[in-house]
């Protein structure tokens, strides 16, 4: 289904890079296929250039007409002056994926003010070793055909789901911004390892084996993790001990806490740039 197609990534930081490689790992895309252009950052252009072999960009209005799907993968708040470069050197035979927290498919088919099939999408940097949780939803002017190919591109990737447009601020707080708490999680056990006794570096494979048999059991058995937990919690065990002291933290409140906040904070941007780019009307 990728075979043949161009690609061209504007915005060129970690999750442009985490999904060049992915796409590339695939083997169907070749690094020719692929072309980056940013703003002012060529330092970053060149380490891409040569370490992914993808193509340097001399004239972008060029590199936009050329390709089959742009990818929106700047900051968000520079989607309208992105578009606005690019507005005239792209048709509605193209496909456009944003990976932009916040920012709506319809603000991008307006700003462009074409039926442009639009995809938006939401993964996270673990792409880049095709782990990563995708969330897509496709515009007004997508077809099943376009949002199968959006889908396919991402479950080189990892896992996808295919959800309603609003649910995608949720999908960012959840699973977009979930490697972080993920890592924060680590970076706590490892310290605390290191405060019961172990060294730092013999904690590290403790935990991430821990954290990858964890995950293993939850997809292979299908069970809950309520009934996981329950079957390792003895009555007054070592297990039973530290989730205590966890309840004692609200641990769970303060996760629910983190994803909520970042998934109004996906709103917010959104409600930000759509009100900044009415105000310079």
């Amino acid at each position: 289904m990728l075979e043949g197609k161009s690609f061209f990534f504007l915005g060129a930081g970690n999750i442009c890079e985490s999904m060049i490689k992915g796409i590339l790992s695939a083997g169907s895309i070749r690094p020719g296929d692929i072309q980056v252009a940013n703003r002012n950052n060529q330092e970053r252009l060149n380490y891409l250039r040569n370490y992914y072999g993808i193509v340097p960009v001399s004239d972008k209005k060029k590199a936009v007409a050329a390709a089959d799907i742009i990818v929106l993968a700047m900051k968000p708040q520079d989607v309208f002056n992105a578009l606005a470069e690019i507005k005239g050197s792209i048709g509605e035979n193209q496909l456009i994926i944003s990976v932009l927290a916040g920012v709506p498919t319809s603000l991008i088919e307006d700003s462009l003010n074409l039926s442009i099939p639009v995809i938006r999408a939401m993964p996270n940097t673990s792409c880049a070793v095709l782990e990563s949780a995708t969330g897509l939803s496709g515009g007004h002017y997508t077809t099943p055909e376009q949002l199968r190919l959006g889908e396919a591109i991402f479950k080189i990737m990892g896992e996808v789901v295919i959800v309603e447009e609003h649910l995608l601020d949720a999908v960012t707080g959840l699973s977009g911004s979930g490697p972080a708490y993920i890592y924060y999680l680590v970076e706590s056990m490892e310290k605390a390892g290191e405060v019961a006794g172990i060294p730092r570096e013999l904690a590290r494979p403790l935990v991430l084996k821990t954290l990858l048999g964890a995950a293993k059991m939850l997809m292979e058995t299908g069970e809950n993790p309520e009934e996981l937990r329950r079957q390792v919690t003895s009555p007054n065990g070592t297990t039973m001990a530290g989730i205590n002291e966890l309840n004692k933290g609200d641990f769970q409140n303060t996760i629910r806490k983190a994803i909520l906040r970042a998934t109004r904070r996906s709103q917010e941007l959104g409600r930000v740039i759509i009100e900044n780019q009415c105000a310079q009307k």
